[in-house]
């Protein structure tokens, strides 16, 4: 029992940093998800990922956060419970439609709008971090796990550009900014969400499953030229790859390029996924 209403059901995930399970509120019969982290870990970042979901408030396609606490050696948060994750989907299908990945990808630029619109950088998106809604919300798609984000402008003054020790985020998603070591801005955000829609369009990218980071890098460097590449995509990653590390994404130029696509084509059902929803 966790703050002496919320009963364990069963586990969600397990990662890394934590794990989560799924419970109820005993007084309310209400699901949750409650998210644990070890304090004895050196990278705590349950009770800064606490704030940023009290900052964004109730904001649509996020969250809502319903406790933090503290138990034994342990630091808790408790949040709504969400239902199925999109690399789940993913790993299902092997891949989605065009018509699916193009909805789904116009949600997903707007999520990071929303956020950077709050001054705040994810840097660690990945197809796990984007999750359905459950029952009548399945077709909202929510984006969790904040526990690499970071402010990226303080008062008006954008952060300086920085060399960093490590890479930040998935290796299978990070820009090529951040395998040359540069601190992430807002560009390396939406360059993961592309090929977050890469991913869902044509399923494994080329270097996934590779284990040298300087051939991954190099297999990123080249997709623009591939020509198995969308035009689309290739557009939407000139975009973002020609921005200065301070400067605003154009969100909307993104969006205009899927749904141009969208509306280029005949769509007809092809046996793939397709989510319910319209533009």
């Amino acid at each position: 029992m966790i703050a002496n209403k919320y009963k364990v059901v069963e586990k969600i995930n397990e990662g890394v940093f934590g794990i989560v399970f799924k419970a109820e509120n005993i007084r309310t019969k209400e699901m949750v998800a409650i998210k644990f982290e070890n304090k004895l870990n050196e990278i705590k970042s349950l009770k800064n990922e606490a704030k940023i979901y009290q900052y964004l408030g109730k904001l649509n396609g996020f969250p809502q956060i319903k406790y933090f606490g503290t138990i034994d050696t342990f630091n808790y948060l408790v949040l709504d419970l969400l239902g199925n994750s999109l690399i789940n989907t993913i790993t299902y299908y092997e891949k989605l439609s065009l018509k699916t990945t193009l909805i789904l990808g116009i949600c997903i630029i707007s999520r990071l709008q929303c956020l950077h619109n709050k001054c705040l950088l994810h840097r660690d998106i990945k197809p796990a971090n984007f999750v359905f809604g459950k029952e009548k919300d399945t077709n909202n798609l929510y984006l969790i796990d904040f526990g690499f984000a970071k402010r990226f402008d303080y008062n008006g003054k954008h952060i300086e550009k920085n060399n960093i020790r490590q890479i930040i985020g998935s290796m299978n998603y990070v820009s090529l900014n951040i395998h040359n070591y540069f601190e992430p801005s807002r560009r390396d955000d939406i360059e993961s969400c592309i090929f977050v829609i890469l991913t869902m369009l044509i399923g494994k990218l080329d270097w996934f499953y590779k284990t040298n980071i300087d051939e991954i890098k190099l297999l990123k460097k080249n997709i623009t030229t591939n020509i198995y590449i969308p035009s689309f995509i290739q557009n939407m990653l000139y975009h973002v790859r020609t921005l200065a590390f301070d400067e605003t994404p154009d969100y909307e130029y993104l969006i205009h390029l899927m749904k141009n696509e969208f509306d280029m084509n005949c769509f007809e059902n092809d046996g793939k996924f397709e989510w319910n929803y319209t533009i």
